[in-house]
């Protein structure tokens, strides 16, 4: 019986010592991939940081072209307040005689300096820039109407 017991006393030590070689090798791994997990996590909050800048420096690029959108649509509801008002009183004189002056109008120069020029032309209207185009909306004026 004594044998019996012994056998299995050397069984449990070699057993023992098998799982042991099995753990070493593991950690062996585990701090091989602890070094390369270590390098990863840094590269990524490296990259976190680079598009946290990035994405705060589109934010203030995009409060930029939103003020510029609102001062234009501004601009625009003002023009399309005044075309109103000509239409509505050229409606109202349409039994005056025409326009015999055929001398161009030049344009008029922009007075406006915080209108932005050529780093915001929205919707393709890169070409209507420092007037040009604009003789083709301004109508001729009469003389005689000009001087009541």
């Amino acid at each position: 019986m004594g044998l019996v017991i012994d056998m299995a006393i050397a069984l449990a030590a070699l057993l023992a010592a098998a799982y042991c070689m099995v753990l070493s090798r593991r950690l062996r791994a585990f701090t091989r991939l602890d070094g390369d997990v270590g390098k990863a996590i840094a590269i990524l909050s490296q990259q976190v940081d680079a598009l946290s800048r990035a994405l705060h420096q589109a934010e203030k690029t995009n409060a930029q072209a939103s003020s510029a959108l609102d001062a234009q649509i501004a601009r625009a509801d003002a023009t399309a307040r005044r075309l109103e008002l000509m239409m509505a009183a050229h409606q109202g004189h349409a039994t005056a005689p025409p326009v015999t002056d055929t001398a161009p109008v030049a344009p008029a120069p922009r007075a406006d300096p915080a209108e932005p020029s050529a780093e915001f032309a929205p919707f393709g209207r890169a070409g209507m820039r420092n007037g040009e185009g604009r003789s083709k909306v301004l109508r001729q004026r009469d003389p005689a109407r000009a001087a009541r």
